[in-house]
């Protein structure tokens, strides 16, 4: 069988564990990544306007070209167009970041605020910082397969799950809790079969 694929990453805890980890708020020290939805083109205004605020969060940008009629331009664009992570208390900061600029409201899944493992933020982050080339297109409910483990390279130690195999190699993390599939390309030699 041939090794391909990365990451359907456990992304989140269920609502049940959500519920439980959100009553550990009532302690200040206590801090969880969430993701809010934006106004539309409003993500780097929405991180200007948390920072400001004081509140910690993340906006991954990845660089584009664009074609002008007279030129090229590299520009820096959201991988999630319409989302941002917060890293907040959410007792204490949830209303401040969602009265900020450009703020819609909070991802939810049934009822509950998704609380997002540090993990996936980190994950996102070598995504950004190393991957080749990555595009996120929408979730399409791509159908589960075999678990893998990135065994080599920058992404050492990520696990996941084989969605598709193409001859371009491309592998999908898929963040269900916020309905996006994101595409990178890696060495199917870089990975290793995974026992769940």
């Amino acid at each position: 069988m041939q090794r391909t694929g990365l990451e359907l990453i456990r992304d989140h805890l269920d609502p049940d564990q959500a519920r439980e980890r959100l009553q550990e708020h009532n302690d200040p020290e206590v801090k969880d990544w969430f993701a809010l939805y934006t106004k539309a083109r409003a993500e780097k205004k929405l991180g200007l306007a948390l920072d400001r605020l004081g509140i910690e969060n993340y906006l991954p940008l990845i660089s584009e070209k664009r074609q002008w009629s007279d030129r090229v331009k590299v520009i820096e664009s959201p991988l999630f167009k319409s989302y941002i992570f917060v890293r907040i208390n959410y007792i204490r900061e949830k209303v401040r970041a969602l009265q900020a600029a450009g703020t819609v409201h909070m991802v939810r899944s049934e009822g509950q605020p998704v609380v997002l493992l540090p993990e996936i933020i980190h994950n996102i982050r070598l995504l950004v910082q190393h991957a080749e080339s990555i595009r996120v297109d929408p979730y399409k409910g791509f159908i589960q397969g075999t678990p893998v483990r990135v065994r080599s390279g920058v992404l050492k130690g990520l696990t996941g799950i084989v969605n598709k195999v193409n001859s371009r190699n491309t592998v999908y993390v898929v963040l269900k809790s916020i309905g996006r599939v994101m595409t990178a390309t890696l060495d199917p030699m870089d990975l290793e079969l995974e026992d769940l």
